[in-house]
């Protein structure tokens, strides 16, 4: 995946070895969904389809517009699908590996990048404290859905881009933020970046955290009506 940030490619471009199914999580309207869309046209100017799994009630045609400069073209190789509710996201996400064995030759695959904008947002929509019963059997379906991924990542070089939220926890007497979905997203997400607000209105700073090597590294970067630049 070629994301909008050069200092992201660099470093990517660096550590090829590192895992290519990735987080993306923030607070809401820092700007994740721009910058899924942007990486998505990018990596379609030099590989083949993205598959876009989109989750929330509005879709963002206007932006979607503007990040593409009003290309029809570049808007065609982007295949946009909406689940209804989790149990349709976690049946969409199982049945995906029929897109890659109807061609057998990886360097022919139509779908090279698939992103899921939001993973969790269905998720949090029926988690209930009052039934864990049925609180277990989501986590078991996320857990599921992250396994399925990491299995299509390995097994036919796509990349995964999955866009999550920021939810806040208690530990040791103190809040802290998290990415939805808790330790489920920490087990499979060795990679994440986190999109955070700075003081100045249209800055954004870009914490890319890696648990493989212990890196930490923080970007700078500014959100325009035309994506990230």
């Amino acid at each position: 995946m070629i994301f909008p940030i050069s200092k992201l490619n660099i470093y990517f471009k660096k550590n090829p070895f590192l895992s290519n199914i990735i987080s993306i999580w923030g607070d809401f309207g820092v700007g994740k969904t721009t910058f899924a869309l942007q990486t998505s046209y990018n990596t379609n100017k030099v590989e083949n389809k993205s598959l876009y799994i989109y989750t929330k009630p509005n879709f963002p045609y206007e932006r979607t517009h503007k990040i593409g400069k009003g290309s029809i073209k570049d808007l065609n190789l982007i295949s946009f699908i909406r689940p209804e509710n989790f149990d349709d996201l976690y049946n969409m996400i199982f049945n995906l590996e029929f897109l890659f064995l109807k061609n057998s030759d990886k360097s022919k695959q139509n779908y090279r990048l698939i992103i899921i904008d939001s993973l969790t947002d269905l998720y949090r929509i029926e988690l209930n404290r009052e039934k864990k019963d049925k609180n277990y059997n989501l986590n078991y379906h996320l857990n599921q859905i992250l396994a399925n991924l990491f299995y299509l990542n390995k097994c036919y070089d796509v990349d995964i881009l999955i866009i999550n939220e920021k939810v806040q926890t208690r530990e040791n007497d103190q809040f802290i933020e998290i990415q939805s979905g808790g330790k489920v997203m920490e087990y499979w997400m060795a990679i994440d970046l986190k999109i955070e607000r700075t003081e100045i209105l249209k800055e954004r700073k870009i914490i890319l955290s890696n648990r493989i090597n212990s890196d930490h590294i923080e970007i700078i970067s500014n959100l325009t009506e035309n994506g990230f630049q």
